[in-house]
C-alpha cells in the first residue's frame, strides 16, 4: 500500500465526509423520533430524499442511515468528526477552512456546563467526546481556548474528567451511579488530562496514578494480552491492550511497563498472533476476520512496547523486543496487501476487502500505515 498515490483521493473522500456529515444534522432529531407513528409524519419532498440518498458518500442509502442513526444512539458522533480531520492530517493535507469553522462551532456546542463534552448537543457528557473535544481543538490551532480561563473552561474539563476516577484508581465513563471502570476510559482520562498539562495530582499525592497503574496491570490475562477490566473478567482484545499499554506510558511508568520477562513473552507473542495466515491482515482476537482498524491497536502497542521495555535479564526474543523491528513481528508485505484491498478507488478505507469505506476504518487503517512507513 503506497499512500502518497492516494492522498488526494483520501483527503476529497474526507473532506465529503464532513461536508455532508454536518449538513446531515439538520435530520437528527428526525432520527431521534424515528418510533414515531408514520403518519404522524411529514412525508419528505423529492428534493429533501434525494438528498438524504447522499448524505454519507461512499456509503449505500440505507447503511448510510443506519451509521448516522448509530451516531445519535451512541457516544460517537463527535469522535467521528475527529477521525475524520485527523484523517486529513494523517495525509497531509489541510482541512477546507469552511469546516474548519463548522468544525469548531460544533465542537463549542457540544460542552456541557460540567466542563465534559457530549458526542452531540444537549446531550449527556461523556469521557470519550470529551478526548476528541480536545484533540480536535488542538488539530484546529485553537490551543488558546483550552487555557486556564479560557472559552473552553480548562480547569472545569479538568476537574470534571478527575470526577470520573473511581476509588480502586479506574474511570468511568461518565457520571452515572451504576458505571464501572474500563481501560478505554482510563486511557481516554489520561489522554486528556496530558493533553492540559494536568497528570499531577492536584494536592500533590504522588500514589494516585499508582492506584491507577495497579489497576491496569490487573488487566493483562494469562494469554498476554489485556481485557477492558481486570482479574480476567474480560477477553484480551487489540483494542483494550493498546489502551493499557499506552494508560501506562502516559502515567509515565516506564519501570511498569517493563513487565516481568514471562508476561512480557506472553504479550509479544498474542501480538505475533494477530496476523492472519494468507489474509495478511491483523484481527482484534482468536479466532476473528483481520480488520483493517486492528493495524493501528496492534502495531501501536508493539512500538509502545518496544519504547518502554526495560534492559533484558535473558536473551530471548521477547526480552529483546527494544531492539527488533516492526518485521520481526509481521509479515509486513502481507499486511501492506491486506490494507491495500482495502482502500477504495474513489477513497477511504473499509474493514475487509470489498466492504464500503467509513470513517472509523479510514482514519485507523491510514494511522496504522503510517506506523509502516
Amino acid at each position: 500500500a503506497d499512500l502518497s498515490d492516494t492522498v488526494e483521493s483520501h483527503a476529497n473522500y474526507l473532506t465529503s465526509l464532513l461536508s455532508s456529515g454536518f449538513a446531515a444534522l439538520k435530520h437528527l432529531e428526525q432520527l431521534d423520533r424515528k418510533d414515531a407513528a408514520e403518519d404522524d409524519r411529514p412525508e419528505p419532498s423529492d428534493e429533501q430524499a434525494q438528498g438524504k440518498r447522499h448524505l454519507l458518500p461512499g456509503l449505500g442509502s440505507e447503511k448510510a442511515g443506519k451509521l448516522l442513526a448509530a451516531c445519535v444512539a451512541e457516544p460517537s458522533l463527535l469522535s467521528a468528526v475527529y477521525w475524520v480531520v485527523c484523517g486529513h492530517a494523517l495525509v497531509g493535507k489541510a482541512l477546507p477552512a469552511e469546516l474548519q469553522v463548522r468544525t469548531l462551532e460544533f465542537v463549542l456546542s457540544c460542552q456541557c456546563q460540567s466542563g465534559g463534552f457530549s458526542p452531540h448537543p444537549n446531550h449527556p457528557a461523556h469521557i470519550l467526546p470529551t478526548l476528541s473535544a480536545v484533540q480536535l481543538l488542538i488539530l484546529l490551532g485553537r490551543h488558546d481556548m483550552l487555557e486556564v480561563g479560557g472559552p473552553c473552561r480548562a480547569e472545569e474539563i479538568i476537574s470534571y474528567v478527575r470526577s470520573l476516577r473511581l476509588p480502586d484508581g479506574s474511570f468511568r465513563g461518565r457520571t452515572a451511579v451504576a458505571s464501572e471502570g474500563d481501560c478505554r476510559f482510563v486511557y481516554a482520562a489520561l489522554c486528556t488530562l496530558s493533553l492540559l498539562s494536568a497528570l499531577a495530582d492536584p494536592d500533590g499525592d504522588s500514589q494516585v496514578l499508582d492506584e491507577t497503574v495497579a489497576w491496569l496491570l490487573r488487566c493483562q490475562n494469562l494469554d498476554g494480552g489485556f481485557g477492558c477490566r481486570p482479574d480476567g473478567e474480560c477477553e484480551s482484545h487489540a483494542g483494550h491492550t493498546f489502551c493499557s499499554l499506552a494508560s501506562l506510558r502516559l502515567a509515565d511508568e516506564r519501570s511498569k511497563l517493563s513487565l516481568p520477562p514471562r508476561n512480557r513473552s506472553r504479550l509479544v507473542r498474542w501480538l505475533c498472533d494477530r496476523q492472519c495466515g494468507t489474509a495478511g491482515g491483523l484481527n482484534g482476537r482468536p479466532g476473528k476476520a483481520p480488520d483493517v482498524c486492528y493495524t493501528w491497536w496492534t502495531l501501536a502497542s508493539v512500538e509502545l512496547l518496544r519504547g518502554s521495555c526495560g534492559k533484558a535479564s535473558t536473551e530471548t526474543a521477547a526480552d529483546l523486543v527494544d531492539e527488533l523491528d516492526m518485521a520481526d513481528f509481521f509479515e509486513l508485505s502481507d499486511l501492506r496487501g491486506f490494507i491495500a484491498k482495502c482502500m477504495c478507488s474513489a477513497g477511504g478505507v473499509s474493514a475487509h476487502p470489498g466492504d464500503d469505506p467509513d470513517p472509523f476504518h479510514t482514519f485507523f487503517g491510514l494511522a496504522g500505515l503510517s506506523l509502516l512507513d
